[in-house]
């Protein structure tokens, strides 16, 4: 425990002292939100409507953290050699900077998500902390399993820059099809939906906001993200023995 907060400690250093992640984790999509409720502000707004306004904003924010936060640098630890080094300190157990790096991005994303939530309260502010609980609530249902499930991308056998143009244009497809996709009452295709994680991060979203405000088809849907959940943590906790520690660009 003590080598995964050491980790945890020193990821933190780099990831805070960076600027370019928090412009497009959140800059951009808090951004976006402005520009296109912009006209909403000084409006009476249910807070229920406002909160299901924000479901695909927030799932870019987790996803993009996932994907770029813990996969594609774990891709970039390895090419540079610092994974091997950093398990040869851990006495050669890999787990413990892939722990590190993952409390690492948890921490990113909730202060981008808090920080988006926060823009989301402006146009309601007297239910600023309702808000505020609502997010950290749901952000850790949705984060933890998705930020997990992100560290397979270590196992691959890839290299850097074809990783970032892959994870780019699948990522514009997955939030396409979180957006588009119709609302069903199948048990069998919300789970196939929600193998997109931008999918699973709204139907979080969702269900958290349903039982907060209406109560209806709140079972079905928690029923769905129950599943979900236990799938991509299986997947992440697979995954973190299998990743991959030697470049396929060098020798280390």
């Amino acid at each position: 425990m003590k080598q995964i907060l050491n980790y945890f400690k020193t990821f933190n250093k780099v990831i805070l002292s960076e600027k370019i992640p928090f412009l497009y984790t959140l800059f951009l999509p808090a951004g976006l939100f402005i520009f296109n409720n912009y006209k909403s502000l000084g409006q009476n707004i249910p807070v229920s409507h406002l909160l299901l306004q924000t479901v695909n904003y927030v799932g870019y924010i987790i996803v993009i953290a996932a994907l770029n936060g813990i996969g594609m640098q774990l891709i970039n630890f390895r090419d540079s050699g610092f994974l091997k080094t950093y398990t040869m300190i851990s006495g050669g157990d890999k787990k413990y900077p892939v722990l590190g790096l993952f409390l690492s991005e948890m921490l990113f994303g909730y202060l981008c998500t808090i920080i988006f939530a926060l823009v989301v309260a402006v146009f309601s502010i007297k239910n600023v902390l309702l808000i505020l609980m609502f997010y950290t609530i749901t952000y850790l249902i949705a984060a933890t399993p998705v930020m997990l499930a992100s560290v397979v991308i270590g196992s691959f056998n890839i290299k850097m820059n074809t990783l970032g143009t892959g994870i780019n244009i699948a990522l514009l497809f997955l939030i396409w099809l979180s957006a588009s996709r119709p609302t069903t009452d199948n048990l069998l295709m919300e789970l196939i939906y929600g193998l997109d994680p931008v999918d699973y991060v709204t139907q979080v979203l969702i269900a958290g906001n349903n039982l907060l405000f209406t109560q209806n088809q709140f079972v079905f849907q928690a029923l769905s993200v129950g599943v979900l959940l236990i799938i991509f943590m299986i997947i992440g906790i697979w995954a973190i023995p299998r990743v991959k520690l030697n470049s396929i660009m060098m020798r280390n």
